[in-house]
């Protein structure tokens, strides 16, 4: 009976778990279209993490792990406006222009390099295979950065 008990709340935990992976880091089903790959720096690169009004723990993770790689790697690109970062939820109402922009329905991570004034969007997907892993999340976010400042990607 205990062993039934603990097969039976290991199968609810996973379950579980696998709901709240797919409810808070689901990729969007469709990133909006943008043009070719700019061959050029980038004029400005906007970094933005969306996230839902009930959040989990992933989701507080990745924001504050985004937040950390641009603060700490590129304080000087932030500082000239090359770099801007931002955090929306996408249930605001506030933020629906931006949300509609970049196709963002849950919590996401989009890396947007402006060349001259096209925008060329891709969400970061791969973030959410190495939450708790801190150097391996810097090192996904620091270098699709890097990567969109200097115009490839």
């Amino acid at each position: 009976m205990v062993a039934r008990l603990k097969i039976t709340s290991s199968l609810l935990f996973i379950i579980m778990m696998a709901g709240i992976i797919c409810a808070c880091g689901s990729p969007t089903p469709e990133t909006p279209s943008t043009s070719d790959a700019p061959s050029v720096p980038a004029d400005v690169v906007e970094v933005v993490y969306f996230h839902r009004a009930q959040r989990c723990s992933g989701c507080f993770y990745a924001e504050a792990g985004t937040r950390y790689t641009v603060e700490t790697y590129f304080a000087d690109e932030l500082a000239s406006s090359k770099l801007i970062f931002e955090v929306a939820n996408v249930e605001d109402k506030e933020n629906a222009a931006t949300v509609k922009k970049y196709g963002a329905f849950t919590s996401s991570l989009f890396v947007n390099t402006i060349t001259d004034g096209t925008d060329h969007i891709e969400q970061v997907t791969d973030i959410w295979f190495v939450l708790g892993n801190d150097q391996a999340f810097v090192e996904v976010v620091k270098s699709k950065i890097e990567t969109s400042l200097k115009g490839t990607r």
